[in-house]
């Protein structure tokens, strides 16, 4: 029931046009043309393809039709239709691949072409004048009011015929229904490989050897960030032969579905069924596993037509996930979640996509979807429906990578270890293990300063945080900034190193930050990280407007 056009083929057309007169438009379903003759078994084979195309200028175009609207048909199938005596067992209905909307008030036309030898096709029409078919006294005496036969011998030039029009049937739907519901299903997320550069080590990326292998453990830790999996989610990998050995373990306990006994944003660790021989890393760039996606925020594209009087509305079930520092129910129910189409809405809780091992698991999922959709399609005139266009329709999220990491030593319940990767503080020059934060470029300064003041805008929901680090350094030291250890700003209001560091709860204001420290060592270069951190990967900070000032 699209619009959009295509390119069509010129050879030798003939054409009808008409108009769709009913106030609201017509889904139409087909065209119908009456035959006098086709091509016979000795002659030619060639079919006749109708589609409809629009009317540019009051004639035919020449180049472009509605999809969904071309339909080829051989003589073989329409030979025992045709007659010399026209009645309606000589029409052949060509039913459209696809219903097409046609709004009201507008001429469109009726294209018929076919690469036979002149002749060998016939259709019937009238004129003017003429006697009705079968009648030697009754005459045809009147025309369609909206509509004139066109024919072309080279597919872009028309001819009109102004007293002549064809036999032919247009079909259209009729909805019994005043309410309709589409339900959909959003799919499994796809296999991801687990190797994107053969030579990046970042673990907030995807680097090459991604399974790590500790000496005299069967803990297999696999590197894939953002996995969006859980403890006790199984995990599909595979890319490895079964039969190879690596590090002393064969393919076989590595691949296949795995539990994850472990997970943080950089990967997932699982249990083999034989040990490591040495600490190492490995795996190549061939190693696949599945994965799920987050949804923090989410925007449905749904390509769709509204004809007046109708009207197309979304509403979702999806399902909760648990943030790594969160303490969520994950594979929870949530309906009825109201979806303003093709715009990104936030969500309240972390939601996911969950892959088809979770789907199945009778402990979550329980053999159903994790994420579904219902399309209410309602119209107010049996001639016309909304329609959306499945196929180039799109569920969208974003996932927010977000931690509250802690060292393994910590007995901080409310924060999450890392477990993938060698937990480093955010102390450390390296810039530290946590999943999100921002590092501006280190900043020159003219002359040397001895304090630093940041002011930024943000929003910081129940259960976030974002803490303000800053590094600086003495240009002729031998030890560049990049070496300098992080040092954070205090959130206390302790003058002179005041803050201003109040509790916003929502998403809907920003405040101003400030953090201030004074007497710093003499410096001429400085750097600022913000860190960010949430139980809730939904409730993240947001923050604009960075201001730094360096003064004596």
């Amino acid at each position: 029931m699209t619009q959009r056009l295509q390119l069509t083929e010129q050879r030798n057309p003939l054409s009808q046009t008409f108009r769709v007169v009913e106030r609201d438009g017509s889904v139409l379903t087909g065209v119908g043309l009456f035959f006098y003759s086709t091509p016979s078994v000795s002659v030619s084979q060639i079919p006749i393809t109708v589609e409809l195309r629009p009317v540019v200028n009051g004639a035919p175009s020449s180049t472009e039709f509605f999809p969904g609207t071309q339909v080829t048909v051989a003589p073989s199938v329409i030979r025992s239709k045709a007659s010399t005596t026209f009645s309606s067992a000589t029409e052949h209905k060509f039913t459209f691949r696809e219903p097409i909307y046609i709004p009201g008030n507008t001429e469109v036309a009726l294209v018929a072409y076919t690469s036979a030898p002149a002749g060998q096709w016939k259709i019937w029409a009238g004129e003017i004048g003429e006697f009705v078919a079968g009648s030697t006294t009754k005459r045809i005496s009147k025309q369609l009011d909206a509509g004139v036969v066109y024919e072309s011998s080279n597919g872009t030039a028309w001819n009109a015929s102004q007293y002549l029009d064809l036999a032919f049937k247009v079909y259209r739907a009729v909805f019994t229904n005043v309410n309709n519901i589409a339900h959909l299903e959003v799919d499994t997320p796809p296999l991801k490989r687990l190797t994107e550069t053969n030579y990046v080590d970042n673990y907030s990326r995807y680097p090459r050897n991604p399974l790590s292998f500790t000496a005299a453990s069967n803990k297999l830790r696999v590197l894939h960030p953002n996995h969006g999996f859980n403890v006790d989610d199984r995990v599909y990998i595979t890319g490895i032969d079964s039969a190879d050995t690596i590090n002393g373990v064969k393919g076989a306990s590595i691949v296949g579905t795995k539990l994850i006994d472990s997970a943080d944003p950089f990967g997932y660790t699982v249990t083999m069924d034989s040990a490591a021989t040495a600490t190492l890393r490995a795996g190549g760039s061939n190693v696949i596993a599945s994965e799920q996606h987050v949804i923090n925020a989410f925007g449905v594209v749904m390509p769709r037509s509204t004809p007046q009087n109708t009207s197309v509305q979304v509403a979702g079930n999806l399902t909760t996930h648990k943030s790594f520092a969160g303490s969520e129910t994950p594979y929870q129910p949530v309906e009825n979640v109201a979806i303003e189409l093709d715009k990104f809405q936030l969500l309240d809780f972390a939601g996911v996509v969950a892959s088809a091992a979770q789907e199945a698991d009778a402990t979550k999922l329980n053999g159903q979807p994790s994420t579904t959709l219902r399309v209410l399609l309602a119209t107010q005139n049996k001639y016309v429906a909304p329609y959306f266009d499945v196929s180039s329709s799109s569920f969208r999220v974003v996932s927010n990578m977000i931690d509250y990491a802690q060292s393994n030593d910590s007995s901080d319940t409310g924060r999450n270890y890392t477990t993938t990767i060698p937990y480093v503080s955010e102390t450390q020059a390296s810039s530290g293990t946590s999943a999100s934060k921002h590092i501006t470029i280190p900043y020159a300064l003219a002359e040397s300063a001895t304090s630093i003041r940041v002011y930024v805008d943000a929003m910081r929901p129940t259960g976030a945080e974002f803490t303000v680090w800053y590094r600086t350094a003495v240009t002729s030291e031998e030890t560049p900034i990049t070496e300098k250890a992080w040092t954070a700003f205090s959130k206390t209001i302790n003058p002179p190193n005041k803050s201003n560091y109040s509790q916003n709860g929502n998403h809907n204001s920003f405040k101003e930050y400030e953090f201030n420290v004074y007497d710093v060592p003499d410096f001429d270069q400085y750097q600022i990280k913000i860190t960010f951190h949430s139980t809730n990967s939904s409730h993240v900070p947001y923050l604009k407007n960075l201001r730094t000032i360096a003064t004596v």
